[in-house]
């Protein structure tokens, strides 16, 4: 998520307002759509992994994503048909690397669910090297906006080979093997958990795609910059939680019971972080906007100071969320993120 934040601070240095907010429009519509085909896989794999042998599962879940494929690239492109502004070219580029990153979280999500965070850590940052080697030569060589796209493509793709490495080393081969009963069987459970995925980005990234259709690519750039500062806070958030599904997953799959004691005691952790973040925003969101954009986004400091103020309820949603997916019972982030995305739009 650094590396994705620093990436977006380099469009913003390199780019107008008006293409920067082009740029941000294409990844949140990609990432949107994106989400309708990860099919909540990440979760469930994350979750399973631990308690049973889940290749042949994997490797469904694999097959099917490489077939929906085509209708994702359908959707993006039927979507941005229209607008003669966009071009094809960082359509493609954009929309392949968000897809090819959901096969990256299944693989990751079955290292998460094995608790080996360090082979992942691993993973994530020699591919991430690779990426900062790419794009300062780009940077040198003042290449076209797109290419700087291109060299986060190279990465996601490095990190996929990195994956199957890894999960080669934890007895995972894998192979394209489709079978579509057992694809049914990981559907009834992951797909709940996907929709409530769906409807977390419709509330988290549909605001920028209203902007966009209502006002302009500049005025998406502006509230861009505001949430993608908004989003930093989370950071420590998921660093929290990550292993806290895992273990929470698999003392439910051995006891049929959760620790009580230990969710209190993360309840607190995410309360006081989220406080702290919201006063340091209040104190000095002001100056870091300018010391880190530049006078060009002064404009989008009002609007960071008033996003802050949900972090506290999103780190809680959080929480609840990772509680009910652990105990199976998916259906009830579903439902609450579903109210909360009809309220937000």
């Amino acid at each position: 998520k650094i590396v994705f934040f620093v990436f977006f601070l380099i469009l913003a240095w390199e780019l107008d307002k008006s293409t920067y907010g082009l740029i941000a429009t294409v990844f949140a519509f990609c990432n949107l759509s994106g989400s309708l085909f990860d099919l909540g896989f990440g979760f469930y794999f994350q979750r399973e992994s631990d308690s049973k042998d889940i290749k042949s599962e994997i490797e469904s879940a694999i097959s099917f994503r490489f077939f929906l494929l085509i209708f994702f690239a359908l959707v993006v492109f039927v979507y941005f048909y229209s607008n003669l502004l966009i071009n094809p070219v960082i359509i493609s580029i954009i929309g392949l690397l968000v897809y090819l990153n959901g096969f990256n979280v299944i693989l990751n999500s079955f290292l998460y669910g094995r608790k080996k965070y360090k082979k992942s850590f691993m993973g994530f940052l020699l591919s991430r090297l690779i990426y900062i080697v790419l794009i300062a030569l780009f940077l040198i060589l003042k290449v076209q906006s797109y290419m700087i796209l291109v060299t986060l493509l190279i990465s996601v793709v490095i990190h996929f080979f990195i994956l199957l490495n890894l999960c080669k080393q934890e007895n995972l081969q894998i192979n394209l093997r489709f079978n579509r009963l057992i694809l049914s069987k990981i559907l009834k459970s992951s797909v709940p958990i996907g929709l409530g995925s769906i409807f977390v980005l419709l509330y988290d990234r549909l605001d920028i795609l209203i902007i966009e259709r209502i006002i302009s690519f500049e005025a998406v750039a502006i509230y861009s910059i505001a949430y993608s500062l908004y989003r930093v806070p989370q950071l420590i958030s998921n660093v929290i939680l990550t292993p806290v599904y895992t273990d929470l997953s698999k003392s439910f799959a051995t006891k049929k019971s959760i620790d009580l004691h230990a969710i209190i005691i993360v309840f607190i952790m995410l309360v006081i972080i989220s406080l702290f973040s919201v006063f340091f925003v209040n104190m000095f969101g002001e100056p870091i906007i300018l010391f880190v954009y530049g006078n060009k986004y002064a404009s989008s400091i009002p609007y960071l100071k008033y996003l802050v103020f949900a972090l506290p309820g999103l780190f809680l949603n959080n929480l609840t969320g990772v509680i009910s997916n652990s105990i199976r019972k998916e259906k009830i982030p579903m439902v609450s993120t579903g109210i909360t995305a009809v309220v937000n739009i």
